[in-house]
């Protein structure tokens, strides 16, 4: 009984303090500055940072749809020198040879989830979940199952 009562417990702590999700907006890739001008290359996340604010590591992303069932972890890309986009994970970014989307210039040399390339059109947009630190509530919830939890195991044993 106490072990089946101590693993409920961690799993409601666990459950609650994680952070949930929340969908704040989306992008298409093409919105980005144009390759031309050698802009900075970013991966889905380090984009949706630059445009909503905070740090890559706030924000998941998806290419499905702004729902949180939807969410895939990946982005779309433009490649340099790729016709179309491209889908590849949130995290990913290519930038061979001197710093930029267009140098050195050639084919795969440069992947970016936010520039105007090959990536064109509303069918190439990433949907941006910002990570929410757990509700205060939430966490003082869990702190009152958990004293509950141990003043009724501690009874158990007198």
């Amino acid at each position: 009984m106490k072990k089946l009562f101590a693993a409920g417990l961690l799993s409601a702590v666990s459950l609650a303090s994680q952070a949930s999700v929340v969908f704040v907006g989306k992008y298409q890739v093409d919105q980005g500055p144009d390759w031309g001008t050698n802009p900075t290359v970013y991966s889905a996340t380090e984009a949706a940072a630059l445009l909503f604010g905070g740090s890559a590591t706030d924000y998941v992303i998806s290419t499905r749809g702004n729902s949180f069932v939807s969410i895939d972890h990946q982005g779309w890309y433009s490649v340099w020198g790729v016709d179309g986009g491209s889908v590849h994970n949130e995290n990913f970014k290519i930038d061979l040879g001197a710093a930029g989307y267009d140098s050195p210039g050639g084919t795969n040399s440069a992947a970016s989830a936010y520039v105007f390339d090959n990536a064109r059109g509303a069918q190439y947009t990433n949907y941006v979940f910002r990570n929410e630190a757990p509700e205060p509530a939430s966490l003082a919830l869990v702190l009152l199952a958990v004293g509950a939890g141990l003043l009724a195991t501690k009874r158990q044993r007198v």
